[in-house]
């Protein structure tokens, strides 16, 4: 990940994300930050930066909201890595910026290990739901088990909860922290559409995928 544009209108949050991102290497290197308050400028950012490689934008800014901002940089850069990142705990804002192209939707209340754990999730070619729309089974998400695949990484932890084993464990066994470890088991139970390990378990035996 060497290029991040964040979009925020609070000056506190952007650069509190900022200085977060700048000393993570996610992709083992470290990022190259761009910031914008409003739309406008954010839009001026990446017309002369088409190799971003994941864009953090809030839903609700001044001007232009989130998810209409999402649709436009979407037209502009269809294969944008695009992550939107709010206070809202509203399923059907999860439900919109999914449908519209986003590849996660991060609460502004998140741990900062399940930031990173998230963006990691992500950049690694999976998308991120958080735990409030399993909640919800009235929400759909576009999530069609038998188009949507797991990462190797998700299929192993998979078999590890076959195994009956703990995140703990699994984290200990896969050198990750405990924190990418749960990114990858509530993406697991999203994609399978079940809401514990028994469920998705079963469901991946029913699929024929263990």
């Amino acid at each position: 990940m060497s290029k991040v544009l964040i979009i925020d209108d609070h000056p506190l949050f952007r650069d509190s994300l900022s200085n977060i991102l700048s000393q993570q290497k996610l992709q083992d290197t470290t990022p190259e930050i761009f910031t914008a308050e409003d739309a406008v400028k954010a839009l001026n950012i990446i017309s002369k930066n088409k190799d971003l490689d994941i864009i953090l934008a809030d839903i609700d800014m001044p001007s232009m909201d989130g998810l209409t901002l999402l649709q436009q940089i979407k037209s502009t850069l269809p294969h944008a890595i695009i992550v939107m990142i709010s206070g809202s705990e509203n399923p059907l804002d999860v439900q919109k910026a999914i449908h519209f192209g986003a590849k996660g939707f991060i609460q502004k209340s998140s741990e900062t290990s399940v930031l990173i754990a998230a963006l990691q999730l992500i950049l690694a070619g999976g998308t991120y739901i958080p735990p409030l729309i399993l909640e919800q089974p009235d929400i759909d998400v576009g999530a069609n088990t038998k188009t949507v695949s797991l990462t190797t990484r998700q299929m192993e932890i998979l078999k590890f909860l076959h195994q009956g084993k703990q995140n703990k464990i699994i984290a200990h066994e896969l050198d990750l922290s405990e924190a990418t470890v749960k990114v990858h088991v509530r993406h697991i139970f999203s994609v399978l559409g079940v809401k514990n390990r028994t469920q998705a378990v079963q469901k991946a035996l029913d699929l024929g995928i263990l």
